[in-house]
């Protein structure tokens, strides 16, 4: 190039000095949209000299990059020699090639989409031979073995996958793909100590991505090892891999149970820090609610702050626990007194009125007011099934002795019976549904008290506070 650019000097040079000897005065016009422009000899040829420079760099570029995109023919071990049709296969590292012809290259190709289309269909002995002939062409390559981690696999023959991803594990170039196989098999046989080293392996090496970032929180909460998830959580918000509203989520719950391990230590400091810290990233988790209310009456006999704290999750995330632990914070109030409390809780819950009024039929027949009970309850009933609480309500009601000695009512009570009667269910207050539960909103499993981490599908904080069981879906506050 810098001779080619050196004769087009030398050449310009002399065409200057033939138009300097032959007219000093020349001049070239140009119309350009209507206007006239002059340029000196000198200048319209700086001006083709610089055209020829940038057409060479051009050229030399295209060339280049022609170049580069041949050797990245293949994923990273495959480059074409030179500007051969022969094209060459590096081994592991080893400095033995195999050199394939383009026909060859065409034909190894279409044995692995066709591998991995049989994999995809769950056709393993078709996926086996397309690798044997895969093999045959390029000889024992890493993208044989990662092939068959897949086929194993489909076949589920677990034992065979792991011991397949600690030889990739051997190869640096294709460590991840085997500590990830290594995890699957894991997991799927349930090794979570073994499951456990590999990912924490693999979170040394990388910590940049999701399925690292995912399964290391994972399995050390599973772990009881919340701090260590919790450390593993925010390298994945610094790195943005985890989402937001996951990654306040799962903080909460991790902080949530730390202040619980530092509860059984005694550490009154680190409760503290960690059970506030759990509810500024989340203001629905309710069981961090009842425990932080339940810290300030017994450690500092504060019922006020007590009270600020569950209103505030009674506002957000109303449920029967937050509204009996309110009224339990004053144990002189009489009947009346805590009918007047739960009326102003009750204008404060928007989100599950049918709640208020299930809590209210509770108070109202402690003070013996059956008419205001019955009310509620049939207010309960109007979008609700008759839930187990609500059937003994009534069968409360039934039981009370009536004026001028007349016989009791069978009331609802009898009626819905019956109808359970004629469904197979029987008239015990069992066949009732549940009036609320803890449901998993990944998988729904049911459980009578919070977990963090769902025993049926492993879930972590997705438990969900439900009102009643219902055949319609209801709008539920996840936490």
């Amino acid at each position: 190039m810098v001779k080619y650019l050196f004769k087009l000097a030398c050449i310009l040079g002399l065409a200057a000095v033939l138009f300097r000897f032959t007219n000093t005065n020349s001049q070239v016009f140009i119309q350009i949209a209507g206007s006239i422009y002059s340029f000196s000899v000198y200048e319209i040829l700086f001006f083709v000299f610089a055209f020829f420079v940038l057409a060479e760099l051009f050229l030399q570029g295209g060339n280049a990059l022609n170049q580069m995109l041949k050797n990245d023919v293949l994923i990273s071990n495959h480059s074409f020699a030179g500007d051969k049709e022969n094209i060459e296969i590096i081994q592991n590292g080893s400095s033995n090639k195999i050199v394939l012809s383009r026909n060859q290259f065409d034909e190894a190709a279409i044995l692995i989409v066709k591998t991995m289309s049989a994999i995809t269909s769950g056709l393993m002995e078709e996926a086996r031979r397309h690798l044997a002939c895969l093999k045959e062409i390029i000889g024992e390559d890493a993208i044989i073995d990662v092939l068959m981690l897949k086929i194993y696999k489909g076949e589920k023959n677990f034992d065979k996958m792991e011991q397949l991803s600690q030889k990739l594990m051997e190869n640096e170039d294709i460590q991840l793909v085997g500590m990830k196989a290594a995890l699957e098999a894991q997991m799927e046989k349930k090794e979570f100590t073994e499951a456990l080293k590999t990912v924490n392996q693999a979170f040394e090496v990388r910590q940049d991505l999701y399925w690292v970032i995912g399964s290391a929180f994972l399995l050390r909460a599973q772990n009881n090892d919340w701090l260590g998830a919790l450390e593993v959580l925010e390298a994945g918000i610094e790195k943005e891999i985890t989402p937001p509203q996951k990654a306040s989520r799962l903080k909460a719950v991790a902080l949530f149970e730390l202040a619980k391990q530092a509860k059984a230590d005694n550490d009154k400091t680190k409760y503290f820090k960690f059970i506030t810290q759990a509810l500024n990233e989340n203001n629905k988790l309710i069981p961090a609610a009842l425990e932080l209310a339940e810290y300030y009456v017994k450690n500092d006999k504060q019922t006020r702050k007590a009270e600020n704290v569950l209103y505030r999750m009674w506002v957000e995330n109303p449920s029967y626990e937050v509204a009996e632990a309110y009224l339990n914070l004053f144990p002189k109030d009489s009947k009346a007194e805590k009918i007047q409390r739960m009326e102003k809780l009750a204008l404060a819950n928007s989100k599950r009125q049918s709640l208020n009024n299930l809590i209210l039929a509770e108070l109202y027949i402690k003070a013996k007011k059956y008419a205001k009970a019955k009310t509620e309850c049939k207010i309960f009933l109007l979008k609700n099934p008759a839930t187990q609480k609500i059937a003994d309500m009534y069968k409360q009601m039934d039981d009370k002795p009536h004026k001028h000695g007349s016989a009791k009512p069978t009331g609802l009570l009898h009626s819905i019976k019956k109808r359970l009667n004629e469904m197979g269910k029987g008239e015990n207050m069992e066949s009732f549904p549940k009036d609320f539960q803890w449901v998993c909103a990944n998988c729904g499993h049911v459980e009578d008290h919070w977990t963090p981490i769902c025993p049926d599908c492993g879930e972590i904080g997705r438990n969900y506070w439900h009102l009643y069981v219902d055949n319609e879906t209801t709008a539920v506050e996840e936490i």
